[in-house]
């Protein structure tokens, strides 16, 4: 129940007020509730301060408190008790909040998020106050997303023609190494993929730098047994030790690879 503010005025405040008495200042107090007093009946002269009980036995506590009972104007909160700073705050419709994202590209690999180049629907405000600030992402639109499509899609149109091409090209390819060897045969070092490729890269018989790219390297190395026939497979990590005949396979695209044949000779 709310505090109400209610002024008290002493009994013989009153009763000078009332029957003509001395004058008295009144006093103020704040009570929760006044209560409503119990009526009495006196056959006997009336002192004042019986005379005022008596008047004020006349005024119900009810009417005291309806006095003070806003009206529609009256702020709710205060009639209840409630502190309009401290009332019950309606929630926010945090569902609309969440499906309120704008679409970005990222530039750089974020943990969590996404790598390089990926397309995705973030928050406003993470954008604004990381992926922006750290230059890890730019707005972009539906039109500019549906022509980074089509730019993908014909780059990779391009370089699956490209890895087709030089398949063809292997196909029909002979490489030739020659390195120093012991008397038993045996080479003096081996030659390892990567001596391959770089051996590859130099041969005219491929487009310069038709085999820069990252993605293209040797994948593994079969002894050649003649007869269309592979034998044991080569260690990548010590490479071909012995001269003779292998076959080589290259990784040209993802799903696209070829094999050559690879002699090595003693020097």
């Amino acid at each position: 129940m709310t505090k109400l503010s209610i002024v008290t005025i002493p009994l013989t405040a009153v009763a000078a007020l009332i029957f003509g008495g001395a004058k008295a200042e009144p006093t103020f107090a704040q009570t929760a509730f006044v209560p409503v007093a119990s009526p009495t009946t006196s056959t006997s002269k009336s002192s004042p301060d019986q005379q005022a009980q008596l008047f004020f036995q006349r005024f119900s506590a009810v009417h005291i408190v309806q006095a003070v009972v806003p009206t529609a104007s009256r702020n709710i909160h205060s009639v209840r008790g409630i502190s309009p700073l401290f009332a019950k705050k309606k929630k926010n419709d945090t569902a609309a909040g969440k499906t309120n994202k704008i679409q970005v590209k990222l530039t750089k690999h974020i943990a969590g998020t996404g790598q390089a180049g990926d397309v995705i629907m973030v928050a406003p405000a993470f954008f604004t106050n990381k992926l922006q600030k750290t230059g890890s992402a730019v707005r972009i639109s539906d039109e500019e997303v549906a022509q980074g499509n089509q730019k993908k899609a014909d780059g990779e149109k391009q370089a699956l023609d490209a890895a087709n091409d030089l398949k063809n090209k292997f196909s029909s390819f002979t490489m030739t190494l020659s390195k120093k060897t012991g008397p038993n045969g045996h080479l003096f070092g081996g030659i390892n993929y990567k001596a391959i490729m770089t051996e590859l890269k130099k041969d005219n018989a491929f487009p310069k730098g038709a085999l820069d790219a990252k993605w293209i390297k040797i994948s593994g190395i079969l002894t050649d047994e003649g007869e269309n026939n592979t034998g044991a497979a080569v260690d990548p990590k010590h490479g071909i030790k012995e001269v003779g005949d292998y076959v080589a396979t290259i990784a040209l695209l993802k799903g696209v690879s070829a094999d050559f044949k690879l002699l090595v000779k003693s020097d």
